[in-house]
């Protein structure tokens, strides 16, 4: 095995460990594109996790700023078995990839940066800022992995798509941990939301089981229903349009509304999702689509 298979073999473990939904989802797509889709789908989990490991936001910002400068260094060589030895698996597989699929520094990095409002403390304060969080994590993710679907070439007619895909589905992810994360005070959802049913955050977090924090829930579960069912069509529209070799990067659409249905039939509740009802989804939209 060749130390760039080993590479990419790392990440497909890390992957099928830490996000194996994601990992799923990666199957759905031709057998020559999984491991360029797992190693960006490995690089976007270690990300999301990185707030849950470190002990201070300095500390998380400090692993955001390795990921950049390995990001955007072009100079660098990273083939077999040069950059294993210096950055790690994760990184070459990703900097191999990158190379691969002309996937552009900056929207690599914008994901970075994105990340970096998880270290903090403070609530998103209102949609707009939703909308560029969502944009830049979600949506990005959807735009680079249609890249890699696409022989390298950017899909620019689907940019509506990926930002109203990539808020459906940041939505459902939020929606679905809020309870957790509102006992930690810290809130992944838009605050104004939450204002115009006439809560502070400090409400919000002293009682998080009241009337108007479920009708808040309710509205942006609505909202992102909304977002799915329009992302559903746009699906169909590249379906119809012969561009069906890059559905498989909106494979994770397809837990969204199963996560809606049961939050909002439990707004302030713990939800419990197997894995297996979110491969369940994903099979039968790869199979639509």
């Amino acid at each position: 095995m060749s130390g760039s298979e080993d590479v990419f073999s790392f990440c497909q473990s890390e992957l099928k460990a830490l996000d194996p939904v994601s990992h799923f989802a990666a199957l759905t797509a031709p057998q020559e594109k999984r491991p360029a889709l797992m190693a960006l789908f490995a690089f976007l989990t270690t990300l999301r996790r990185i707030p849950a490991q470190v002990s201070s936001k300095e500390m998380g910002e400090i692993r955001l700023q390795w990921w950049r400068d390995i990001l955007s260094d072009t100079q660098s060589n990273f083939t077999d078995g040069c950059g294993l030895a210096n950055i790690g698996p994760l990184a070459t597989a990703l900097k191999q990839t990158q190379k691969q699929f002309q996937l552009p520094s900056d929207q690599l990095e914008a994901i970075v940066d994105a990340y970096s409002l998880d270290l903090s403390t403070s609530p998103i304060p209102n949609d707009n800022t939703y909308d560029s969080y969502a944009r830049s994590t979600k949506g990005m993710r959807l735009a680079l992995a249609c890249r890699i679907l696409n022989d390298g070439q950017s899909p620019d007619q689907l940019a509506l798509l990926f930002m109203t895909a990539g808020k459906a589905i940041s939505l459902a992810e939020h929606l679905r941990t809020w309870p957790e994360a509102a006992k930690a005070k810290r809130l992944f959802l838009p605050l104004d939301i939450f204002e115009s049913f006439g809560l502070s955050e400090q409400d919000l977090y002293a009682t998080p089981h009241s009337k108007q924090s479920a009708e808040a829930i309710m509205a942006l579960c609505q909202k992102a229903s909304d977002l799915h069912k329009e992302s559903i069509e746009g699906l169909k529209d590249i379906k119809e349009g012969g561009n069906a070799h890059l559905t498989p990067a909106f494979m994770a659409l397809a837990p969204v509304l199963p996560i809606l249905l049961k939050r909002q039939w439990k707004p302030h509740d713990h939800l419990e999702i197997s894995n297996w009802r979110s491969y369940w989804s994903i099979w039968r939209m790869a199979s639509k689509f």
